[in-house]
């Protein structure tokens, strides 16, 4: 050995199991940061990726500007792209609506129209048609089609090729047709309206730009609107919404930063009493306080080389089981992710947050040391430093003496029982606080109800009905889950105990019926079936009072028809006309009220695409409304932002319980030398484990205390910025979600003391004694 600090290898060889547990702490800390911000960071560039993918790639939209201000402003260094886009009033094509759109054959491309056969189009009498279109009017590339416009000319176009199917325009049973910038301008004046999108280059400041643009060209704000959605999950949005998402995100970073500290600080300050003994006896030989406090850098230094490349490994392993998932519940529309993708923020704060917590928490040791006597610590009495009263001793009166003194060891250190409880509670805290983040997702992105359905046919006119000959021909289809019709009779004169108002009548049929009983509030659906009442939903009830048994009179035809509430659901998929009522009947009671027995429309559940079967027994004058593309794309956009959501709380969960056994299993090491001179002193092996029991419930209990309190306030804190202040939400304590958090703590911190207190009761008394 050369030089002292060579003392750091071979202690560190002569205590590894101990050695391991601080690095096992630190690697845990890094861990939870490294995959935290690491999921964060995927979980933004997958979101960002899927609104492009179904919004378009652009970050603001100027209207009114001329062609030179346009090309002044593309011209600026900081523009990535730029183009107008055109935009006529809709028409329609052989009974279909027919949308009319110009771009630059660039900027097509970053708004994700993208030519799947032909090229697209160059001249004024040039454009693009979906597939569809080309399909159901049977028109053929090279083809020409005539669209009629609104001021009664007729222009004929040359179809040069089609483009990838779009949902919104699927979804509406709707058409488009993409022209030239050139073909756009070329349409008589007053047709047409011209936008002017804009994308800027990586890393630019957006808001900033755009402000300097407005006040170089004077624009006013009602001309620049920045794309407020994109913005916002690139960390740029002004919007209130995304202002409270961000304050939200600083906050938690705040807290997985704090917990990591916790975490690290906790395992370095209970081995403090051995490592100043250690330290103390370094003095004794000679050693300055300087070359104490190099010792402990380099030994920090160390315990960083070890534990934060392997929290920095399991953390990555983490996020790419997260991406993954995420691939594995990909559809076809969502581009996939890469697997083994390195987060280099996660990586970055991860590491940064092992090295800035290690280095300074292994200084406490140092500290220690200088303030006791070299004969303390020679002999060992290093505990007389603690300066603890006597007439403060363990509470027999309340408690067995092994229960009183595993409690008196746990109190007697407050700043070992501040961080270690400290620690419980923060992972309660960050538990309870990203549970806010389901409930915003169910808000922000709505998930598909089981009854959404994948196909729809109504009339294109409100007087179009459908047979239900055509119904019947429908059912005999293949790979049909469900069919459900419904009858619509709106804006109805309507009377209950409150007064006149408007309502609509629709009828269910036994699947919607289905459906309605898991909504079901109060009352029967089974009288409502049997055409013995009405249901009504939960909001109109309480808006007027309305009760089981309460009667509504509509005036159907000039005749009025009393009605009597048979049952109250929390909600219907529909909305009224300015606010209506909506009152739903069977399909036997709308009948015989009305007269009419054709559905309205048709809903239908499909495990295969048979769109085009069922547009084949439909008349021209009926619309078919295919959602499942849309229905794709709502179920990955929920289940891409649902798997981070998730996993983050698994992450939280997951690093909580290691922490605690960790933990545990820690502090009973740093202690073994004490629980060997108990055993010598006659304590039994069960008397041991209670009092071991006693300390680690005291630390579970006060963390559980004071993690329940905080978090409950901050969960309702982030309720209030995120969900009440945009949906009205009122926030309910999570009281379920508060109970399994807790019960887990409590019940891995027992199941934490086992493994310790029965490896400590087989060895022999001499053995424990000379752990330390």
């Amino acid at each position: 050995m050369k030089s002292y600090l060579g003392l750091v290898s071979a202690y560190a060889k002569a205590h590894r199991k101990k050695n391991q547990l601080t690095v096992v702490c630190i690697a845990i800390s890094v861990m939870l940061v490294t995959a935290i911000f690491g999921l964060a960071d995927m979980s933004i560039k997958a979101q960002i990726k899927e609104y492009i993918r179904q919004r378009g790639n652009f970050h603001a939209v100027i209207t009114d500007i001329s062609d030179s201000t346009a090309g002044q402003i593309n011209s600026r260094k900081d523009v990535n792209a730029s183009s107008f886009l055109g935009l006529i009033e809709d028409t329609t094509y052989q009974g279909k609506r027919l949308l009319i759109q110009s771009s630059t054959e660039e900027f097509a491309g970053q708004m994700n129209l993208v030519v799947t056969e032909g090229r697209y189009p160059a001249a004024e009498r040039e454009a693009l048609l979906d597939r569809q279109g080309l399909e159901q009017f049977g028109i053929p590339i090279g083809g020409a089609i005539e669209v009629a416009f609104r001021n009664g000319e007729i222009r004929q176009f040359t179809i040069t090729g089609t483009y990838r199917d779009f949902s919104s325009l699927k979804g509406s049973d709707a058409h488009g047709l993409m022209l030239s910038a050139e073909g756009m301008r070329a349409l008589p004046a007053g047709l047409s309206q011209e936008y002017y999108y804009l994308q800027f280059k990586s890393g630019v400041n957006i808001n900033r730009a755009l402000s300097e643009i407005k006040a170089e060209y004077a624009l006013s704000e009602n001309q620049v609107a920045p794309n407020t959605m994109l913005l916002g999950l690139m960390g740029q949005s002004k919007d209130s919404t995304m202002l409270g998402v961000y304050l939200m995100a600083g906050i938690l970073f705040i807290l997985v930063t704090t917990a990591g500290t916790f975490m690290i600080a906790s395992s370095f300050n209970m081995s403090i009493l051995e490592r100043t003994q250690f330290f103390g006896l370094l003095r004794c030989l000679g050693a300055t306080k300087k070359q104490i406090k190099r010792y402990i850098r380099l030994e920090g230094l160390q315990y960083c080389l070890k534990g934060i490349p392997l929290g920095l490994l399991a953390g990555c392993v983490i996020l790419w089981t997260a991406i993954f998932s995420l691939n594995m519940l990909n559809s076809q529309y969502l581009p996939e992710m890469p697997m083994f993708q390195i987060s280099w923020p996660g990586l970055a704060a991860g590491a940064a947050i092992g090295f800035l917590v290690v280095m300074p928490a292994s200084r406490s040791p140092a500290k220690r040391a200088t303030r006791i006597s070299p004969q303390a610590a020679v002999t060992g009495n290093i505990n007389d430093t603690n300066h603890q009263r006597l007439d403060r001793a363990s509470n027999t009166k309340m408690f067995h003496v092994d229960t009183a003194m595993g409690l008196r060891h746990a109190f007697s250190n407050k700043k070992s029982m501040t961080l270690i409880a400290g620690s419980f509670a923060l992972s309660i805290i960050l538990f309870l606080s990203f549970t806010v983040l389901i409930t915003f997702m169910g808000h922000a992105l709505k998930p598909l109800k089981p009854y959404a359905p994948d196909i729809s046919v109504q009339g294109a006119q409100d007087s179009v009905l459908i047979d239900r000959s055509i119904v019947e021909d429908i059912k005999t289809l293949p790979h049909i889950k469900y069919i459900a019709g419904r009858m619509f009779y709106p804006d109805l004169p309507a009377t209950d105990k409150q007064g006149p108002g408007r309502a609509a009548l629709i009828s269910y049929d036994e699947p919607q019926f289905k459906w309605a009983k898991e909504l079901l509030v109060s009352g029967s659906i089974e009288n409502v079936q049997n055409g013995n009442g009405v249901l009504i939903d939960y909001d109109h009830a309480e808006e007027f009072n309305g009760k089981i048994g309460d009667t509504i009179t509509l005036d159907i035809a000039g005749k009025p028809h009393a009605l009597q509430v048979a049952g109250i659901v929390s909600s219907v998929p529909f909305d009224a006309e300015d606010g209506g009522w909506i009152i739903v009947c069977s399909e036997h009671t709308f009948t015989t009220l009305t007269g009419i027995s054709d559905y309205t429309i048709l809903d239908l559940q499909v495990d295969q695409d048979i769109s085009e079967q069922v547009r084949s027994l439909i008349t021209p004058e009926m619309q078919l409304l295919d959602k499942q593309q849309s229905n794709s794309e709502i179920r990955t956009s929920y289940y891409a932002m649902a798997v981070f959501v998730y996993g983050f709380l698994l992450v939280i969960a997951l690093v909580a319980l290691i922490n605690i056994l960790n933990t545990v299993n820690a502090s009973v090491s740093s202690r073994m030398s004490n629980y060997g001179v108990m055993r010598a002193v006659g304590m039994s092996g069960n008397q041991l484990r209670k009092m071991v029991t006693a300390e680690a419930a005291a630390y579970a209990v006060t963390g559980s205390i004071a993690g329940g309190i905080l978090g409950l306030l901050l969960h309702r804190f982030f309720f209030g910025l995120l969900i009440t202040s945009n949906w009205g939400q009122l926030w309910q304590p999570p009281l379920a979600v508060f109970i399994v958090i807790i019960s887990a703590v409590i019940l891995t911190t027992f199941i934490a003391v086992i493994f310790p207190t029965k490896k400590m009761t087989k060895m022999s008394i001499v053995n424990v004694v000379n752990a330390g």
